[in-house]
């Protein structure tokens, strides 16, 4: 079985929203939504990665971190 990582949601323990991904742009009518960096707590535990809730590894194209991701089962190849 071969397996890639997920982009899972992690909430701010100061906020109370969700963290967007680090060095991710999130659109301006997205944003109020998102904690990011300007937030204290955005660099503590749980840490932010580098994925969209949802996004998989293989879609980003470039390698991420272990952070707000969880593994799962990679499509097969067509």
């Amino acid at each position: 079985m071969v397996t890639e990582r997920v982009g899972i949601e992690v909430i701010c323990t100061t906020c109370h929203k969700p963290k967007a991904p680090h060095g991710r742009s999130v659109s301006p009518v997205m944003a109020p939504s998102y904690c990011d960096s300007g937030c204290p707590g955005y660099r503590e535990d749980p840490k932010p990665g580098c994925l969209f809730l949802g996004e998989r590894e293989s879609e980003f194209g470039y390698q991420i971190c272990s952070n707000a991701t969880r593994e799962v089962e990679a499509p097969e190849d067509e």
